[in-house]
């Protein structure tokens, strides 16, 4: 009798099959409002369907899919296509990059949260002031590979704590205002531009302006310019030689 009983409870255990973990989130796959998880039958032939992809720069969780920055680019945007004011509800965002796609013109109505702006390999032709308005606290602004040859008067100085400004690979024909005014600016990248002629107060202010931050990069090579016949006073705020690049035109 006692053999029996043993062996039908050794046959109902080999009748369970064995667990396996289908996720790694497998064990918090809670009801919420108890706490306690649902008791489902182990069907041996069930696979469970693939779940979509974490989107970049996102960190996704069960329930939860945490994202920082918009990224929008190689899109077929037009200017038409983002309308006025589109980023301005989100007030803690601090960057975007809209690149490789149709648009002219810089959007309207950024936040003011942003630090970094990329608007590189665009169909963008000049840099209005108005478009950069409050945009107090950006860093850093790419607008390389566009077709830019106006840069507004006044452009720089909606964004009095830019350190980076990229220009490189437009039509430029010379050095954008204001930048011996800037406080902050560093690095500016004008190479592969129409430049032909470089001011002694492009860059620098007059004289020896210890509030100015020195340039850690300058590049103008691939531009009309004969380099030559840059004065010397041109880059009295850079203090590293190296931080000047210069060279022949195309």
């Amino acid at each position: 009798m006692k053999v029996t009983i043993i062996l039908l409870l050794l046959a109902q255990v080999s009748w369970a099959g064995p667990f396996q973990q289908r996720g790694l989130f497998d064990f918090m796959l809670e009801d919420e409002a108890s706490g306690i998880g649902p008791e489902l039958p182990y069907d041996r032939d069930f696979e469970p369907p693939l779940g979509p992809v974490c989107p970049f720069r996102c960190q996704c969780h069960l329930r939860v899919v945490q994202c920082s920055d918009l990224e929008l680019g190689t899109n077929p945007l037009k200017s038409s296509g983002i309308e006025n004011g589109a980023f301005q509800g989100m007030k803690k965002l601090s960057y975007i990059r809209i690149a490789d796609t149709n648009i002219t013109s810089i959007p309207q109505g950024l936040p003011p949260s942003l630090t970094e702006l990329h608007l590189d390999g665009n169909k963008i032709s000049r840099v209005d002031a108005a478009s950069l308005k409050g945009l107090n606290n950006l860093a850093k602004l790419g607008l390389s590979f566009n077709s830019i040859s106006t840069v507004d008067n006044g452009s720089l100085a909606n964004m009095p704590h830019l350190r980076e400004l990229h220009l490189d690979n437009n039509k430029l024909i010379r050095v954008p205002g204001g930048l011996a005014e800037h406080k902050y600016i560093q690095v500016v990248y004008l190479h592969n531009n129409n430049i032909s002629v470089v001011g002694s107060s492009d860059f620098c202010p007059p004289g020896h302006n210890t509030k100015k931050a020195s340039y850690s990069g300058v590049s103008l090579f691939s531009n009309p310019v004969q380099y030559w016949e840059i004065q010397p006073s041109t880059f009295r705020c850079v203090y590293v030689r190296s931080a000047i690049q210069l060279g022949n035109y195309k």
